[in-house]
């Protein structure tokens, strides 16, 4: 009787461990590894070069695009104002716009940490000139 007992009770441990094993075989994985894989369509946030997937980056992207906008407008409203001179506007319209094709190449395949910090760094520096120019009643360019 005990030497049935212990084979109907190992006989109940693998059945409970095949049955605990085959929903967990059923979930989805991350198909192979990360080398040849667009980030854009993976299941982590982040892979191993600091690159966001495609729904990570989609918020950074978003809020960056608004930010370079918002100086492009600024820049323009303060040019019509005659608060800076032409040649400061000029000057402020190009860095603006270089600092928009930075973020388009960046953006391609979405933004990484560094990426996302480096555009920031530029908007503050281009956001910084903007106040110096408006206050500095020279009609200059640096």
């Amino acid at each position: 009787m005990a030497k049935f007992t212990r084979l109907f009770a190992s006989a109940l441990i693998g059945v409970t461990a095949l049955g605990a094993a085959i929903p967990a075989s059923a979930q989805s994985y991350p198909r192979g590894g990360y080398e040849g894989r667009d980030d854009r369509y993976g299941d982590r946030d982040e892979d191993r070069d600091g690159r966001y997937d495609y729904r990570g980056s989609q918020g950074q992207a978003q809020a960056i695009r608004a930010q370079i906008a918002e100086l492009e407008r600024r820049v323009a409203q303060v040019d019509r104002r005659d608060r800076i001179s032409e040649r400061e506007a000029a000057g402020l319209r190009n860095a603006v716009y270089r600092l928009r094709q930075q973020f388009q190449v960046y953006n391609r395949n979405g933004l990484s940490r560094s990426e996302t910090s480096a555009l920031r760094e530029r908007i503050a520096q281009i956001r910084s000139r903007l106040q110096v120019e408006r206050h500095d009643r020279d009609g200059r360019r640096y």
